[in-house]
């Protein structure tokens, strides 16, 4: 990599007003007093150094279209055809999609209703349907507590149940 930065190194970095500048090493604890310990860890010369998180031009190497190409070993992965990544490779394995149906063999007629309250041994062991399209709720009087059994707006919704004649 080149050691040719973005900007000159004369470049002058943007900075704040003292007071603003003064604040922020107060709030990062960057100036300490001698009796706290230093902030971050020590470099080599034992002393803790504030390092500003900020990026400028003349601290960023320049763009990688103006450094040196590298020079990489030749090898079997150089190569452009033969190469074992093309074999594994999943966008050469796509194919257009499988035609479901000819045109002549769909007749559009309706399919025959779907029965949803099957019972226990097909409903998973549950006496209620399973949830879904066209669920059937009955009321039961047997499986409801004194409180709702007894309840006169069950009692006068329960007129307008279409299921209600079936129990």
């Amino acid at each position: 990599m080149s050691g040719r930065k973005i900007a000159a190194a004369t470049v002058q970095n943007r900075s704040q007003t003292p007071f603003w500048n003064w604040l922020k090493q107060k709030l990062l604890a960057s100036d300490r007093l001698p009796i706290t310990p230093p902030p971050g860890i020590a470099g080599e010369d034992g002393k803790a150094v504030y390092q500003n998180p900020l990026r400028f031009p003349n601290t960023q190497s320049a763009r990688p279209g103006s450094a040196e190409l590298p020079t990489l070993p030749g090898g079997v992965h150089h190569k452009l055809a033969d190469n074992y990544y093309l074999t594994r490779d999943g966008r050469r394995t796509v194919q257009p999609p499988q035609v479901l149906y000819a045109s002549g063999e769909f007749n559009g007629a309706a399919a025959q209703p779907v029965q949803v309250n099957q019972g226990v041994s097909t409903n998973f062991g549950l006496t209620a349907p399973t949830p879904g399209f066209g669920a059937e709720w009955n009321r039961s009087k047997q499986n409801e507590l004194s409180s709702q059994q007894n309840n006169t707006e069950f009692e006068y919704l329960q007129r307008f149940d279409k299921f209600a004649k079936s129990n």
